[in-house]
């Protein structure tokens, strides 16, 4: 009988392939990438956006319109967790990094959508009062009986209603990006309200020193540094970061160290957020 023959096996070189006419180009590239972050946060957008609409119509009804400034604040502490850490906290970090778009461009992608919709959010919420914070903010004193209370500094204010919201999205996207574990990417927004509010207190205490007044030459450039410095160290970070391991941003806590940390950060936030308003007047 004849010996059975066996399977050969052969490497046979690849050969070269010719470079496709109209492959993707980086223009798609980033427009796919920006499409896939809007779709995978768009419930998150809509809500939003049908919030806004909701407290434009209905807020004036039972409190003061100056209050629709808020939603840009309240979008930041949840937009920038759950833009920067949305891989950490769906559990498909190594799923996600096997794609092909390098982790410079992913990170890049999610800030530029999110920041987008801030900036959106913001502009709306200006418009939304009319584009005159002096008239808005003399009402309110008005009402409470300070008609005598002056706007001497509508520029800074603006400023603020733009850079503070920032702050606190970009430190938001930063630690969660940079987070190991759920409880870093879930307690985010803490750290970076605290983080943001801390920055601002202390470009006011800056004023205060050399000027005896507040008057945003310093808080207003300082958190808007802060927020893009710690916007680029987290892209850089990110850009060798392996799921799960690799940044050190994870907490090796025990489950009550983490929430005595978290009720700290949190008086901390609510001590600012006092300071602010009693300081209320001091800003206009």
């Amino acid at each position: 009988m004849p010996a059975t023959s066996q399977p050969v096996l052969q490497l046979v070189p690849e050969e070269a392939q010719e470079p496709v006419a109209g492959g993707p180009s980086a223009v798609r590239l980033w427009r796919a990438l920006c499409w896939s972050e809007w779709f995978m946060h768009s419930r998150l957008l809509l809500c939003f956006l049908i919030g806004w609409l909701a407290v434009v119509w209905l807020l004036p009804l039972v409190a003061h319109p100056l209050w629709v400034l808020v939603v840009g604040f309240v979008f930041a502490l949840v937009a920038g967790p759950a833009f920067g850490g949305a891989d950490v906290i769906h559990g498909c970090e190594e799923f996600s990094f096997a794609f092909p778009p390098t982790r410079s461009q992913r990170f890049t992608a999610r800030f530029l959508v999110g920041a987008t919709w801030l900036v959106a959010l913001t502009l709306m919420d200006v418009l939304a009062l009319d584009r005159s914070f002096s008239d808005v903010l003399f009402r309110v004193f008005l009402d409470t009986g300070l008609a005598t209370v002056e706007v001497r500094q509508p520029v800074m204010l603006y400023g603020l209603v733009f850079a503070a919201p920032f702050a606190v999205f970009a430190l938001g996207f930063a630690v969660a990006a940079l987070a190991t574990n759920r409880t870093v990417a879930f307690t985010a927004w803490l750290w970076s309200a605290l983080g943001a509010l801390s920055t601002l207190r202390l470009g006011f205490y800056a004023e205060e020193a050399i000027w005896d007044r507040l008057n945003g030459r310093i808080a207003v450039p300082l958190v808007t540094v802060v927020a893009v410095v710690a916007t680029f160290v987290a892209r850089r970070l990110y850009q060798h970061k392996e799921a799960g391991t690799g940044v050190p941003l994870r907490i090796p806590l025990s489950w009550w160290a983490t929430l005595v940390l978290a009720v700290l950060a949190g008086l901390g936030v609510a001590a600012l957020i006092g300071w602010l308003a009693a300081n209320f007047a001091k800003l206009l």
